[in-house]
């Protein structure tokens, strides 16, 4: 019997959370570098984690649209690839 939980839940791999993780560090490293010098020292940061947390929504999304399609056989995705 399957665990109903685990469907409901979002499944988060370990590269997401990493990329999560490294956007949150890329932004608070950049907070105290615009604190002690300023805006211009600490620009690359704030693009750095903002690249991070991009990449982050991305793969959510595209998981998100993967799970929402029906799933095909094999006769089925057949005729979808002659009939395309």
């Amino acid at each position: 019997m399957k665990n109903k939980t685990n469907e409901k839940t979002g499944k988060h791999t370990l590269f997401d959370i990493i990329l999560l993780s490294l956007s949150a560090v890329a932004m608070i490293i950049g907070v105290h570098q615009s604190i002690n010098y300023g805006f211009g020292a600490s620009y690359w940061l704030y693009m750095l984690a903002i690249g991070f947390f991009l990449y982050y929504q991305f793969r959510k999304l595209k998981k998100k649209q993967q799970e929402q399609q029906p799933r095909l056989n094999r006769r089925a995705k057949r005729y979808m690839q002659r009939h395309d």
